[in-house]
């Protein structure tokens, strides 16, 4: 349900103006609606503002994310040190901050560095492992190896020009040595080794300078002379930096732990300070008082107003009133259910906020979302998955989505038990099979007409569910065209429910001339309500109730995949790979099952059901408080 809300007005003592907001801010009750702008400057402000920035920088230089663990204790030991002057707190922090960070650096700059040299030197490494063979050959041969990056189509062309260059520098009583190895890198990158001896190296780089071709150096500090000693130091160096990377990790993973609780801490307080300046500043003043208006829930009226005069008594003056209908859309929207269908508001999370005094529909979501979700998976074995599946979820209660998720697969699993019992379904018919189980209601899989009538009349009741919340919703805002077009809606269902059964002769033929009446009267609502759009509407909703149908076709597609899991048994007996296909197609279907159903069952209420009264465009209820969930992440 919405919580009612009313217009808070508090004015008090500019005196006593932070403490009145101070305590604004511990009751965290009240929604403010004034803009708290971020363009608002003020040097405190501007200050503030800076810290934050700092803090969070030295948070995601730290790593450290691990916003759920955040304990009471660590806010408190920061908010202790935020109780003393603000100008000297900004000054302590930021000079703690300095000097933290200026280790910091020193040890990220030093990992970069490390990991920086050790890429370049796996690169270099990957390069010189396709030479090595032959540089450890020429080596021992005395002679003078060099690498080149060259074009590989000028290859011959160099070699050629290479050999008539050193036969003629070479003396006649001198032997000519040339030997070459060539790797393509990528593309048209490739690189040249080449062999010769010592005096003829300057006409290697000579001709090969003349051909464009760059000189491949090993990273800098680990050229050598001879080129196979550049190779043993690249590899004795590569097998010392994963150690002190380790060292470094290790080092920053300690310090994450430490500081990263402390940093997120002040982060909070430091941004809960930042607001309460915010509307300080935006607090209207008139000579010696001010004025805060709000909204605040109805139910924290009377806490409120109690709190308020015991801690500041004749300093305050309380103004409340409800809100007009005018104001309704202003309004932000509260929603307060019972613990049993609270997990189920988060489906409207996909949403807009419905409208403060619109309809709710978290309560009618509990019932019938795992009620049709588990009609479609209707197997008793997947419905136990499911549950151990919710338990788990269920179990991570640091993570609320994914309990909120556990929760409701819990329920979803009850209905999908209760439907498998009915259909007779376990893992298919492996119950049929060993313990000779019958279906309670029917087999799904060979009564196919039944099913689908059966999902028609559920969407029949739930589509006039949802006009009548519809009606209910247009007669209480006093909006004529919302209740005669839903009245109209539901006098035409009304009027063909009553054909069909009077054609089945279920009832006396005077009743048909009852659905004529009713078809007629309904289309005089529609055209009074919503003109030729309420036609419209009228044959949206019978293909409303026609799109339940989804519930069987879905349904009967599990079932008919699990019976060829089966049959995968028949046909290769009680062999690995039968019940390896067995296996594998059951894990496919459990997928699809709770995929497919928890899919098209929330579809039915997105666009069948809700569409039938939900309002949205409402304004979310964030109160003036501390440590609001938002806060416990970067924003």
């Amino acid at each position: 349900m919405i919580r009612d809300m009313l217009r808070f007005a508090i004015w008090g003592v500019s005196s006593r103006k932070t403490e009145i907001i101070e305590s604004l801010h511990d009751f965290g009750v009240l929604h403010l609606d004034f803009s708290r702008s971020t363009d608002m400057s003020t040097p405190h402000l501007d200050k503030l503002r800076l810290l934050r920035v700092k803090l969070l920088g030295m948070l995601e230089s730290l790593e450290w994310k691990e916003w759920a663990s955040l304990k009471d204790s660590d806010i408190e030991h920061a908010r202790k040190s935020m109780r003393l002057p603000l100008d000297e707190i900004i000054s302590e922090v930021n000079e703690s901050l300095d000097q933290f960070s200026d280790r910091l650096i020193s040890t990220l700059n030093e990992r970069n560095s490390l990991q920086e040299l050790h890429h370049k030197l796996k690169r270099s490494q990957d390069i010189l492992f396709h030479f090595h063979s032959f540089i450890k050959e020429e080596t021992s041969q005395g002679v003078f190896v060099s690498l080149w990056w060259v074009e590989r189509e000028n290859i011959p062309e160099i070699l050629s020009t290479l050999r008539n260059e050193i036969v003629q520098a070479t003396p006649a009583k001198d032997r000519e040595y040339l030997r070459h190895h060539s790797y393509r890198h990528s593309g048209d990158e490739t690189l040249l080794a080449i062999s010769v001896l010592g005096q003829d190296a300057d006409v290697v780089s000579r001709v090969l300078v003349s051909y464009d071709a760059i000189r491949w150096k090993a990273p800098a500090g680990f050229e050598r002379e001879v080129l196979l000693d550049s190779v043993d130091a690249i590899k004795e160096e590569i097998s010392v930096i994963p150690r002190r990377l380790e060292e470094l990790q290790v080092n920053l993973r300690e310090t994450a732990l430490t500081w990263g609780p402390k940093f997120a801490a002040l982060y909070i307080l430091a941004d809960e300070k930042l607001e309460a300046l915010l509307v300080e500043n935006a607090a209207h003043s008139l000579d010696d008082a001010f004025l805060i208006e709000g909204w605040i829930p109805g139910d924290e009226l009377e806490l409120t107003v109690v709190r308020l005069k015991e801690q500041f008594g004749g300093n305050v003056f309380i103004q409340w009133r409800y809100p007009s209908a005018e104001e309704w859309n202003y309004v932000p929207t509260s929603l307060s259910n019972r613990a049993l269908f609270k997990p189920f508001e988060i489906f409207l999370k996909l949403l807009q906020p419905p409208r403060y005094k619109t309809a709710d529909p978290t309560a009618v979501i509990a019932l019938f979302f795992p009620f049709f979700a588990g009609c479609m998976v209707g197997d008793m074995g997947y419905g136990a998955l499911i549950l151990l599946l919710g338990l788990w979820l269920y179990g991570k209660k640091k993570k609320k989505i994914l309990s909120n998720v556990g929760y409701i697969f819990i329920f979803l699993a009850f209905w999908s038990i209760f439907w498998g019992a009915a259909y007779g379904e376990f893992f298919g018919d492996l119950a049929h099979r060993l313990f000779h189980l019958n279906p309670l209601w029917l087999e799904r899989s060979h009564a196919v007409m039944p099913v689908m009538i059966f999902t028609v009349v559920l969407g029949a009741a739930h589509i006039i569910l949802g006009l009548l919340i519809g009606f209910y919703e247009g007669v209480k805002t006093k909006n004529r065209h919302v209740w005669m077009e839903k009245a109209g809606n539901l006098l035409v269902i009304f009027a063909l429910i009553c054909a069909l059964v009077g054609l089945k002769g279920w009832l006396p033929e005077s009743f048909f001339t009852m659905a004529i009446s009713l078809l007629i009267l309904g289309l005089v609502f529609l055209i009074a309500g919503g003109g030729i759009g309420g036609l419209v509407e009228s044959f949206g909703s019978l293909g409303n109730i026609l799109s339940y149908v989804r519930i069987a076709a879905i349904g009967l597609s599990s079932a008919i995949l699990a019976l060829v899991a089966s049959k995968f048994v028949d046909v290769f007996g009680l062999s690995i790979l039968g019940l390896f296909l067995a296996l594998c197609i059951h894990l496919l279907n459990f997928v699809l099952a709770i995929g497919g159903s928890s899919i098209h069952a929330a579809r039915l209420h997105y666009v069948e059901f809700m569409g039938k009264f939900y309002v949205g465009g409402g304004k979310n209820y964030r109160p003036f408080s501390r440590r609001r969930e938002l806060r416990w992440k970067k924003e």
